[in-house]
């Protein structure tokens, strides 16, 4: 239960809200938008914070968007850096990200998560978050790699039917050459996957740590 600081009915109707009902904060907010918006500024402010990091936990990331841009923009009219607590502004553009990400707006989030190593260089939560947003946003020769795997394994399966129907029932001498040839194929088809995810992995490992590198180096 949030601690009550005034008497105005409508916030103490807010307040009532028990705490992590997501669903009720985003109905009671989006119900009573215009008084809200005639409350004072500081219980407006907290309302709006709670129904923006509301928007963000029911997953409507559209519409969150919109909401933490006005968080971020009041926080910086008001010279508001810590909210009960937490560095607002940070945590607004962290969320902000990940609703990119969840977006599939992979250049979005990056774009951000960079700015915020930018502010913050030894936060580990923003530089993780920047790896996984980098390897979800895969190369095109990892697209090509994996088309290129999936033609082993299905010559794979080929090889297995053509193994199973015509060479072993006719001619059983030749079955282990056809299964060392089914073998190489399959480990063709996991090398070419696997071994191009790995490089990837480790060249975003490489270019995101020189990039937090640098800008460690830039706060000293």
């Amino acid at each position: 239960m949030r601690t009550l600081s005034t008497h105005t009915k409508l916030y103490q109707d807010f307040v009532g809200i028990e705490e992590g009902a997501y669903h009720t904060i985003v109905r009671f907010y989006e119900k009573k938008t215009l008084e809200i918006a005639r409350l004072n500024f500081d219980i407006y402010f907290e309302i709006l914070v709670d129904y923006t990091n509301a928007l963000f936990e029911i997953g409507a990331y559209d519409k969150h968007l919109i909401e933490a841009t006005k968080v971020i923009n009041l926080s910086i009219e008001h010279n508001i850096q810590f909210y009960k607590g937490e560095d607002i502004y940070f945590k607004s553009l962290f969320q902000k990200a990940a609703s990119h990400f969840n977006l599939l707006e992979q250049d979005k989030a990056e774009y951000i998560l960079r700015e915020l190593i930018k502010i913050n260089p030894y936060n580990d939560l923003t530089i993780r978050f920047l790896k996984k947003c980098k390897t979800h946003a895969q190369p095109k020769y990892i697209k090509i790699a994996r088309a290129a795997s999936i033609f082993f394994f299905l010559a794979a399966a080929l090889i297995a039917a053509v193994e199973v129907m015509v060479i072993y029932p006719f001619s059983p001498a030749s079955a282990s050459m056809f299964l060392s040839f089914r073998m190489i194929t399959l480990f063709l088809g996991l090398f070419v996957l696997l071994g191009t995810f790995i490089y990837y992995r480790y060249q975003v490992e490489l270019k995101i740590n020189k990039f937090v590198k640098q800008m460690r180096s830039r706060k000293q």
